[in-house]
């Protein structure tokens, strides 16, 4: 299946990305992401878990310890119990977004639409069967009394709070954050999820539902069970590697990652900019290889990689169908994303458009097809389009095309602010 905007006069079909809001193991905010991403400084470091340990998956790209807790000191002190780190980053992201876009939900007088995708949710917390056990120890004995209260009278382990989080959990939180009364949709988690949201967002903007679109992405694969999942399917390394090398010769296998992302989409014609960054187009495909078939032409495609030699070989292939002029990547920065993968890269594409220069990609030395244009190293260079490319362990595809497109001439400016 694919899906993609009709073509129509861009007045009708560009979207504009107003604002953009991140938490990611670069830090906080879509600044913070591309000053890395210029530098090539990953944020990936040491895995470090409270109640677990492992030779075997040795590093993260964690949310930094301050990061969290500025996150968490924002949120409101009613949504506390029930915002778990992931949706406290996904309520950061959108403050961030919104703020970037010039919008107050409250205030604008706008219709809003909330659409999320929310990774994490899978498991049940096992930190939280651990606390409550380290909680009812009495010396180096477990007090059974005690643990027997906390679960049956206080329900301590009550289901809403076993999980790390509801599937819904960001939708709600961000709609109580906000007050937001309008259209909304909670989808999975990865590349699936995001493509859903986003295409639910850009169809009711088209279509004139609503006047604004806030999209958000959140998740943490921090959790033991969540990291043997991954290692098993091979999606992460589990041989100790600790750097994450996409598309390069040395790769030895993905390191996982936590974070949120947002972006609040308006359409173009309702904007009093003489030039936005634009989504005009976006496609899934059940494998790759039917959505590569259909691109190219392609200024700077943010691709993502397995950093496995084989396996980004054969997906240089792909790649190649798109006629890049320059190829860069986030997860060697960030990490894999279960939340939020297209978000956080088009907030990356969206930034490169923005300052007219390629990202590079950290830490790459030999490509696995030195004939394609892999980015080294950041560098200057004209750009007027750029397109993101997501793939899923399943063969799973999306891809979207960025635009700078100038202010439609017949625009009227309908922003109540």
């Amino acid at each position: 299946m694919s899906f993609s905007f009709a073509r129509r006069p861009q007045a009708q079909a560009a979207i504009a990305l107003a604002g953009a809001g991140c938490v990611l193991a670069t830090g906080i905010g879509s600044a913070a992401l591309w000053e890395a991403a210029c530098a090539g400084r990953s944020g990936i470091g040491p895995l470090q878990a409270k109640h677990f340990r492992s030779r075997r998956i040795a590093a993260f790209g964690h949310v930094g310890e301050a990061e969290q807790e500025h996150c968490r000191a924002a949120l409101p002190a009613h949504l506390l119990r029930y915002a778990p780190p992931p949706v406290a980053w996904g309520l950061a992201a959108v403050r961030q977004a919104l703020a970037e876009a010039g919008l107050e939900p409250q205030a604008s007088g706008l219709r809003f639409g909330l659409y999320t995708s929310q990774g994490g949710y899978t498991h049940p917390s096992l930190d939280a069967y651990a606390e409550l056990l380290h909680e009812c120890r009495a010396g180096n004995e477990l007090d059974a009394r005690r643990l027997a209260a906390r679960v049956l009278q206080e329900r301590a382990l009550d289901p809403f709070l076993v999980l790390k989080s509801l599937s819904n959990g960001l939708l709600g939180i961000v709609s109580l954050a906000y007050k937001l009364e309008g259209p909304c949709g909670a989808y999975m988690q990865g590349v699936a999820g995001n493509h859903a949201a986003l295409r639910e967002a850009c169809a009711a903007l088209r279509e004139r539902r609503i006047d604004a679109a806030i999209v958000v992405a959140a998740g943490s694969e921090l959790d033991a069970l969540a990291l043997a999942d991954l290692a098993r399917a091979g999606v992460i390394a589990a041989d100790g590697a600790t750097d994450f090398r996409p598309f390069d010769r040395a790769g030895r296998g993905g390191i996982a990652g936590e974070g949120a992302a947002a972006l609040v989409l308006r359409r173009q014609a309702d904007l009093a900019a003489p030039e936005a960054v634009c989504l005009t187009e976006l496609h899934a495909q059940a494998q790759l290889r039917g959505l590569a078939s259909a691109q190219g032409g392609c200024e700077l495609l943010i691709a993502s990689g397995w950093a496995r030699p084989e396996a980004d070989r054969r997906l240089a292939g792909s790649l190649a169908r798109f006629a890049p002029r320059h190829i860069g990547n986030s997860q060697a920065l960030t990490g894999i994303l279960s939340g939020a993968p297209s978000l956080a890269d088009l907030v990356l594409a969206r930034q490169a458009l923005q300052a007219q220069r390629v990202p590079g990609i950290a830490g790459l030395q030999e490509p696995v097809s030195p004939d394609l244009p892999f980015a080294r190293a950041s560098r200057d260079a004209p750009l007027r389009q750029a397109q993101v490319l997501n793939v899923e362990g399943n063969g799973f595809a999306a891809c979207y095309r960025l635009e700078r497109l100038p202010a439609p001439a017949h625009s009227t400016n309908r922003i109540t602010l």
